[in-house]
Parts: structure tokens; C-alpha cells; sequence
């Protein structure tokens, strides 16, 4: 029964997909997708709660099917790990392909903001394992000296891989997948001579990928750019009662601040001295407190060593 019910639901994903690849899943009802299957619309509801349920599903099964093939091209015995990632490659575009009507439609559909189609913490997951995977795989084709780096690799080999699978969308431009695979792990193969000869230190070490999560899971609004906290100052400089020449000094010296931000190589000494002069200003305490912060974040960019800008401290202290 289970069996049954697996394959039912897989055929109702499928005819989905097929319907959403012709009309778009926005003008395809799930009366119409009921009907196809040669079913009843509440026997439709029974698999699936809502047509957002549907989508989330396909992309899942469609995650699934690619992973699936990936790693049962991992157990065939016939390839040198090598060889294995260049097919991998290969099966990659190749499902992007078979895809790619779907994936068209559902982006012209605009899919409403804030309700993605998978879920996100599951996405993460997915990430921080498929780069494990491709860690271990680059240790075996190119020994342990590659691990320190197998985060920046990914990244650039990503980026690429995304370049190729878009202009794999456009109308009337053909690429060849072997080619495009043969050519990737030509370039992985430059790429990782050219790193293990130079040995430079690691911008993104693996466990940095473990704090993503936390990262998107911080509130940004306690996370302004300190360009916007100085708008607001300026705004509520206008509006409370201070003395004029307070005002004007205070306005003169976010003027400066912000200039300079907005400068190639910030400098350290003309920002510790305009927050100085904002200093102690009745009513923009809190501001003041929260420009200080995160000008020091801003800052520490510039001022960690090999940086734009070189300095014994990282710290503004006023």
C-alpha cells in the first residue's frame, strides 16, 4: 500500500512539473493537474495540502534525483575519482537541461517574496554536506594540501558551474555538456596547482561555513551601516534642541565622516576625531553609541594586516 502510495504521489509530481514546464505553475490549477492524473481534486488534496506544497515537493524530488545520481557515480569502480567528478559535472548539466522549461516558467512566475520553495535550514544542511563531499573529493584526486582551500575552490568552481547552467537557459545558444565538464576540471586542475605552488593563507576556512546559519539568522536591524546612522543623526540633529553652534559642529563633523567613508582608504585618525566631537551630545547618546560600534565593525576590514590600511590598533577609542 505504501508502495502504491509512493508511486502515486511520484506521478502526481511529475504530471505537475510536465504542466508547470507548458503553462507555469501560476495558471495551472490543481483541478487541471487532478484531472490529468485521472483523479479527484480532494484525492489530489490528500497527497498534497496546497499547490505551494506541490512545488516544494518538486523541487525536492528533483534535488533528490540528481543527488542520487551523483553518488551512485561516487561507486563506479571503472573511474578514477578524477573521472568520476568530470561525469558528476556532466550529470549536473545534463539534469539542468532535462529541467530547464520548468525552471523558466517558474521564474517568470515570480513566485510571491518570502515564501521560497524549499526549506531553508534543509538548504543549509545540503550546502555544508555537498561541500564536505567535495572536500573529501578533492583530497583524493589532489592529496590533503588541498583541504586549507576547498571552501575558496568551491566557491570559484561554483560561480563558474552557475555561468555555464545560465547560458544553458538562453534561447537559441547551445553549449555541449562534455565539453563544458571536460573544461571545468581543466580548470580545477590550474586552479589548484596554481594554489598549492603559491600556499597563500586561506581567506574562508571550512568551519566558517558552519556560522552561516547563524549569520542569517542575526537581526540586521541592530546591524546598520553606519552611512545610515549618520543620516539619522543628522535627521534628529534637526529636530531636538541643542545650542546652534553645537548643531552646526556636530553637522560639519557628519559631513566629514561621511565623506571619508565613502572614501578608497578611510582613515582611522579623522573618524576617532569627529566621533569625539559628537561626543556627549544631549539626546544622541544612543546614536552615538551605536555609530561608534559599528564604524569599529566597518573599520576592522581595512585595518587587519595585509588589509587596505595598516594600523597597530583595530579599536577605536575615544
Amino acid at each position: 500500500m505504501a508502495d502504491k502510495t509512493a508511486e502515486k504521489r511520484q506521478q502526481i509530481l511529475i504530471t505537475a512539473m510536465q504542466l508547470f514546464s507548458a503553462k507555469g505553475s501560476s495558471v495551472t490549477s490543481m483541478q487541471e493537474i487532478a484531472e490529468v492524473c485521472g483523479m479527484s481534486k480532494g484525492s489530489l488534496y490528500l497527497h498534497f495540502k496546497s499547490k505551494e506544497e506541490l512545488e516544494k515537493s518538486i523541487y525536492e524530488l528533483i534535488a533528490s534525483r540528481i543527488k542520487d545520481e551523483i553518488l551512485r557515480v561516487d561507486q563506479d569502480p571503472l573511474l578514477a575519482p578524477k573521472e568520476q567528478l568530470r561525469k558528476q559535472t556532466e550529470v549536473l548539466l545534463v539534469h539542468f537541461l532535462e529541467i530547464r522549461e520548468f525552471l523558466l516558467k517558474q521564474f517568470h512566475d515570480q513566485m510571491p517574496p518570502g515564501k521560497p520553495p524549499f526549506d531553508k535550514e534543509n538548504m543549509r544542511q545540503e550546502m555544508l554536506a555537498t561541500l564536505q563531499w567535495f572536500n573529501n573529493k578533492l583530497k583524493t584526486i589532489y592529496g590533503p594540501d588541498v583541504e586549507p582551500y576547498t571552501m575558496e575552490i568551491g566557491m570559484f568552481m561554483g560561480s563558474m558551474l552557475g555561468s555555464y547552467i545560465r547560458f544553458l537557459f538562453m534561447p537559441g545558444f547551445h553549449l555541449n555538456v562534455g565539453i563544458i565538464a571536460d573544461h571545468q576540471i581543466q580548470l580545477l586542475d590550474d586552479i589548484v596547482a596554481s594554489i598549492l605552488r603559491r600556499r597563500p593563507e586561506p581567506l574562508i576556512p571550512m568551519e566558517a561555513v558552519g556560522q552561516l546559519g547563524q549569520v542569517c539568522q542575526t537581526d540586521m536591524r541592530t546591524q546598520r551601516h553606519p552611512l545610515i546612522v549618520i543620516k539619522t543623526m543628522k535627521n534628529e540633529l534637526k529636530r531636538i534642541q541643542v545650542e546652534p553652534d553645537v548643531r552646526e559642529d556636530a553637522m560639519e563633523s557628519l559631513n566629514i565622516m561621511e565623506k571619508e567613508l565613502l572614501a578608497l582608504q578611510p582613515s582611522r585618525a579623522v573618524l576617532k576625531g569627529m566621533l569625539a566631537n559628537l561626543d556627549g551630545i544631549e539626546d544622541l547618546e544612543a546614536l552615538f553609541t551605536e555609530l561608534k560600534g559599528t564604524i569599529v565593525t566597518v573599520l576592522e576590514s581595512y585595518l587587519t594586516p595585509g588589509g587596505i590600511m595598516q594600523g597597530n590598533e583595530s579599536k577605536l577609542e575615544t
